[in-house]
């Protein structure tokens, strides 16, 4: 089931931009005047984060908060067939050669963080054209749904990154072998489980906060970087990485975690029509 799966939907990819994008905005119009998917949680997060914002700029951020959603769902299955020289046309990553000649130097891994911010799943490319002694891994959650589970899997690692449980993940890079050097992916912006120990800010709100980066680049010693994702126009993304600090062992337990924070805030900021906020970030702020 999964083949026929994954086989249909990579035929379907072949379609051009042309066609997704068609596909893109009819779901928008759908979605605007008849199914509202989510549109109550969205404009509670707006409100959230955007205190000082009128009601008409936060529905502009709503408006083309979903022409970006449905763009994304259509990249997605785009991503199927997408070429690594459409990939290089369409996703530039800056600075990336800076990164990888900083592991080669140091001889030191890196853990890469970012956040929801289209297009998330574009950074398969990642995986492209690395050194033969840099292995790329990516943590991910598991999804219930088997079929589909081994398809996003199969999508995701065909630009040779390596995906492993998020229970595992450590594990994992513990039994590299020697002379290879890593170099991990990590989202963890979304909200944990409301008894989740550590807490802090996210837009001024009192929240549970992942701190899996932070745990990792401390006990595996690496460098940790944050990804910066700006959308100049329509399936066009630029990205670039900025060190937060190749000594985390430096820093006092949550410090790099808010640093993250506090830099996924000034990027949403920046391109608040960019992020997923159909997600309940809030549900277990502080009351």
């Amino acid at each position: 089931m999964s083949s026929i799966l994954y086989y249909f939907l990579k035929a379907l990819s072949y379609l051009p931009f042309l066609f997704w994008h068609g596909v893109a905005d009819f779901l928008w119009l759908l979605n605007h005047y008849i199914i509202g998917y989510r549109k109550k949680v969205v404009m509670e997060n707006l409100n959230i984060a955007f205190p000082d914002k009128t009601i008409k700029e936060k529905e502009k951020i709503l408006k083309k908060f979903y022409r970006n959603f449905f763009d994304f769902i259509v990249e997605s299955i785009k991503a199927f067939s997408m070429s690594a020289s459409t990939f290089e046309k369409r996703y530039v990553i800056e600075n990336y050669d800076e990164v990888i000649s900083y592991i080669q130097k140091e001889q030191q891994g890196a853990i890469l963080t970012a956040a929801h911010a289209f297009s998330w799943e574009w950074m398969i490319f990642a995986g492209h054209s690395l050194p033969e002694n840099i292995e790329a891994y990516i943590s991910y959650t598991p999804l219930s749904n088997k079929p589909l589970d081994k398809l996003i899997r199969t999508n995701r690692e065909r630009f040779g990154l390596q995906l492993n449980r998020a229970s595992k993940f450590v594990e994992v890079l513990k039994k590299q072998e020697p002379g290879k050097l890593s170099l991990c992916g990590l989202i963890a912006d979304q909200s944990p489980k409301e008894k989740y120990k550590f807490r802090g800010e996210y837009f001024g709100v009192n929240v549970p906060i992942f701190t899996g980066p932070e745990r990792l680049a401390k006990e595996m010693d690496q460098s940790i970087w944050f990804m910066n994702i700006e959308r100049p126009k329509r399936s066009h993304y630029r990205i670039r990485f900025e060190m937060i600090t190749d000594q985390p062992n430096d820093y006092d337990f949550g410090e790099i975690s808010m640093i993250y924070i506090s830099k996924i805030e000034d990027m949403i900021r920046r391109n608040p029509d960019n992020y997923l906020w159909t997600h309940r970030r809030w549900k277990h702020r502080a009351k």
